[in-house]
This record gives C-alpha cells, structure tokens and sequence, in this order.
C-alpha cells in the first residue's frame, strides 16, 4: 500500500473480518492474524468455524506421521483462547481429524471438543494402521451441552462407532455416521430424545439393527444409504419402528447395483474384487417399516427377501427405482440374477403395502 493510501481493509466492521478470515484453515488464519492486533484479537475471539488436524505427516516420520506433543500443546492455548470465560462468542463448528490407535491424540481430541462446546461437531477419525484385521477398540464419545449436530467419518473399518454420552445426548438433534465402519446395534442403543436427523451411510451390518421411536422418539428425517452386508450369506434385518418420522430414503446404489443381463462370458468375469467387509450383493433379509406419519417414500436400487410396511401415513412422495440384471460377484462366486419376476414381486410388494394412502403428488415407479 502506498504512503497516504487509506487502509481499507483495517476499516472493515469485525462480521466481515470474521467472514473474510473464516474461509481459510484456523492454524492459517492465526499465523495470517499475526500482522495486526485487531485481526489477532478477532481470531482469538470471534472465529465461529474451528479446524484442527491432529494427525501430522512429513519427512523423517513413520507412516501417518508422529504427532508432536509441543505442536498440539499450542493448538490447546489458541483453543483456551478462543474459548475463554467471557467470551460470548460461541463456536458453532469444530472439525477434528485425528487417529483412533493413538492415545495422545485422542487424549487432545476430547479436550477440545469439550473445551469447545460447539453447536456442530464434525470428527475425520482415522486408523494409522490401516488394515483390515485390525481394530482399534470400543470408544465412548462425551458430547458437550451445546451440541446439537454430530458428524462421526470414520476412515476405515479398525474405527467402531463411538458409544454416546454426556450431556449433550440429550440435546442432539442431527446425527451422521458415514463411512467405512461396522455398524453395530450398540450405536443406536443411545436415548436421543431430541434427535430429528439421522443419516447411516457407507457402513456395513453384520447383524440385524433397529431404529426406533424408543430411543428416538422425536426422530423425523431418516437416511439409510449404501449400507452393505458383511458377506453374500449374511441375514440383517432393518426395522424402523418411528412414530414422529416423515422423510424416508433408503438407496444402496453403490452395493445393490444390477449389470444388463449378458452370456458374455468375458462380461460375467469382469467383477473387482471387494474387501471382506462388503458383499459384492447386498440383500437384506427383511425390511421392516412401521411410520403412521411418513410422507415421503423413496427406496433406490435396494433389495430385500421381505419387505414388511405395517402402516405409513398419507404419502405425497413416493420413489421406488428397482432393476433386473446380473448381480456383482467376487471371482469365486457363482453367476447369479435379480430376475424379472424377483424384481416385480418386490415391486408389488411394496406398493400393496397395507395403509397405502396417496395424496396427490409425485409418484414414480422405475422397473
């Protein structure tokens, strides 16, 4: 800037600094807020989005890096900081990335999100080892008073999904589990009396799991997408048993994808190979839907033995998408069909659902 110029940016109100220095990372933007006080003191203060990665990779460390004990000391005094008595600037996000198989972080990663209290919680949880066979252990995660919103994005299957507790259960309203890990009922098992979001998705089921208005009783948008099952012989029920939901989407595109049907027998070959923890198929034994207020029905490429719909309310939405064709397979298994009579008989049954009531609206059936 040139001698005489007036500083523009220097004149800018404290909401757009903080718009303006939320769009970088929070260790940039700290060490950016370094060449003014004024910027410094907003950082320190004001910032509603934080972003921590524990985890740290670089020259000279063993593979998913080692942390420094030093650094992460520092990323606690700027919490400390941020968050400090007086501060009536509350956080709305905190995202951490950080690995389940290591205890300092883990030790960090707990402390900051009970030091931040944030309205939105987002954890990147990854394994360092990152293998198969390995499991990093059962967990429990404390949610502070002032979350509403949990995101947990497990980054393979050695994470398990936390158990929850503390005082923010009571509080949550939206939960996510997304990504690679083994869903167990024991997830589900929490009392969430707020809770009107749940999005399940890219996860495997060994076993059978149940959602309902016991647990979640306010419980009014559900999303099951892309949730396997472990191997081709695995039998899961899904039951949602929910009173208050209104808003169901159940699409498992990704593991329930048909292929045209073909004799090429270069064609039937040309399957990769999945993990064992994913069936190249995925039908669950039955699905069970018990929803006297739904008003949106949408099922996408997913297939079940039985599907039982006790009672919905008056749909004004109503999406079902099923196919026909050749089913993936690993190298080993035999060649096997969604035939079109088992595809038309899961169409019925679905839309002879006792307690059928259609308002007018949109509604779409794809064979």
């Amino acid at each position: 800037m040139a001698k005489g110029d007036d500083d523009h940016i220097s004149k800018l109100p404290d909401d757009v600094l903080v718009r303006i220095l939320s769009v970088f990372r929070y260790d940039v933007t700290v060490r950016t807020a370094a060449v003014s006080r004024r910027w410094e003191d907003v950082v320190h203060t004001q910032l509603p989005k934080l972003r921590f990665c524990l985890l740290r990779r670089g020259l000279g460390t063993s593979r998913g890096g080692t942390p420094s004990e030093q650094r992460l000391q520092g990323m606690e005094r700027s919490l400390r900081r941020r968050c400090g008595e007086g501060n009536h600037y509350s956080v709305k996000s905190l995202v951490l990335f950080y690995r389940k198989d290591v205890p300092m972080e883990c030790r960090y990663a707990d402390e900051f999100i009970a030091l931040a209290n944030a309205h939105k919680l987002i954890l990147h949880v990854k394994c360092g080892r990152e293998l198969p066979d390995d499991d990093a252990g059962a967990w429990c995660l404390e949610l502070p008073p002032a979350t509403t919103e949990l995101q947990v994005l497990p980054y393979w299957y050695a994470v398990r999904p936390p158990q929850l507790r503390g005082s923010g259960v009571s509080t949550l309203r939206s939960l996510t589990l997304k990504g690679p890990t083994v869903l167990c009922q024991d997830f589900l098992l929490a009392e969430l009396p707020s809770l009107e979001h749940l999005h399940i998705g890219e996860c495997t089921i060994a076993a059978s799991i149940n959602i309902t208005s016991e647990n979640m009783p306010r419980l009014r948008h559900l999303v099951i997408k892309d949730v396997c099952v472990m191997t081709k012989d695995t039998r899961a029920e899904i039951n949602v048993l929910a009173d208050e939901l209104r808003t169901l989407r159940v699409s498992c595109e990704t593991w329930s994808s048909t292929n045209p049907m073909t004799t090429d027998e270069d064609k039937l070959e040309a399957f990769c190979l999945r993990v064992r923890f994913q069936a190249s198929f995925t039908t669950y034994s039955s699905f069970r839907l018990r929803a006297p207020r739904l008003r949106v029905f949408n099922w996408s490429c997913t297939y079940a033995d039985e599907v039982c719909i006790e009672s919905v309310g008056h749909l004004s939405d109503v999406v079902i998408k099923l196919a026909a064709g050749l089913k993936p397979r690993q190298y080993n298994e035999e060649v096997s069909y969604v035939t079109v009579d088992q595809r038309d008989k899961l169409m019925t049954d679905i839309l002879t659902f006792r307690g059928l009531c259609l308002d007018c609206g949109r509604s779409t059936g794809t064979t």
